[in-house]
């Protein structure tokens, strides 16, 4: 299970270092879990991608900052608001349930999303920070 952890994150690594300037890598791999924190620049933009993957899941985290604001964000945390998007009152039902979803501008406005990945956001992140900039 931790080689195929490595090759995912080599491919997320290099990606980030083709995209990214100042890039700080930290991995903490064990044969149950790997964890992947990258920090670096997009132009004026710090761009946040932390990444948890099990053998039971992924949980992920992309977040593209404007100085101390948050520009936008992706994740699949079990977020009480997401939760009531998808599942109304019923969403305490599904606490622990991880739901895709977009953050907006200092994270006022939340949107369901499909699955994401560090790749796809990686690759359209210019894009997404011209749509972002546009909303504000």
């Amino acid at each position: 299970m931790a080689g195929t952890f490595r090759a995912d994150f080599a491919r997320i690594i290099a990606l980030a270092r083709a995209k990214l300037t100042e890039v700080k890598v930290e991995e903490q791999i064990d044969p149950t879990r790997a964890i992947l924190n990258i920090d670096g620049r997009f132009a004026e933009y710090r761009v946040i991608i932390c990444e948890t993957m099990t053998p039971a899941g992924r949980r992920y985290s992309y977040y593209v900052l404007e100085q101390a604001r948050v520009l936008f964000g992706f994740d699949n945390h079990a977020d009480h608001h997401s939760l009531r998007l998808k599942y109304g009152r019923r969403f305490t039902s599904h606490l622990h349930e991880l739901i895709p979803h977009r953050h907006g501008l200092d994270k006022v406005t939340t949107e369901l999303t499909e699955e994401w990945t560090a790749e796809r956001f990686l690759t359209e992140l210019e894009v997404r920070i011209r749509e972002a900039l546009v909303k504000r």
